[in-house]
């Protein structure tokens, strides 16, 4: 079933994005979402939009600005999760064109991602949407 509503997330979804962002692997409180979606729903160059399916948020997508030195101005996916129940309907595919329809609004001229290698499904997913894989390469992480 497609959302019957894509709009920007707000304070009172935390709850529901927590339980999507555990979904995704990232597993998340609701006091967590509530400290972290302010500072980027003040950012004019982030968007976090949910997908409503019946009334429940069922999904979202997080597309922000990644201006660098070395390329011109791009979009790049910060994250896209559907719940489970709904997917393979379309949602991820609404929030996707949504996610693409901001970048195009905010400068943009092409819209990154990155996935991990083990998310096959999720390849098929973006390859059917027009992606193509471009590189691999390893992510770093030092804690600090």
């Amino acid at each position: 079933m497609k959302p019957s509503i894509v709009r920007s997330a707000n304070l009172q979804d935390c709850p529901r994005l927590a339980e999507l962002c555990t979904q995704l692997g990232y597993p998340s409180t609701a006091g967590q979402l509530t400290r972290r979606l302010p500072v980027l729903l003040e950012r004019g160059d982030h968007a976090i939009l949910v997908a409503e399916v019946n009334g429940s948020v069922s999904g979202w997508v997080h597309v922000h600005v990644s201006p660098t030195l070395e390329m011109d101005q791009i979009a790049e996916l910060g994250g896209l999760v559907v719940d489970e129940a709904v997917r393979g309907q379309g949602v991820g595919k609404v929030l996707m064109g949504r996610a693409e329809d901001w970048a195009r609004r905010n400068g943009c001229h092409e819209l990154w991602l990155r996935s991990n290698v083990t998310r096959k499904e999720a390849h098929r997913f973006y390859q059917a949407l027009g992606y193509e894989i471009i590189k691999t390469s390893y992510t770093f992480r030092k804690h600090l």
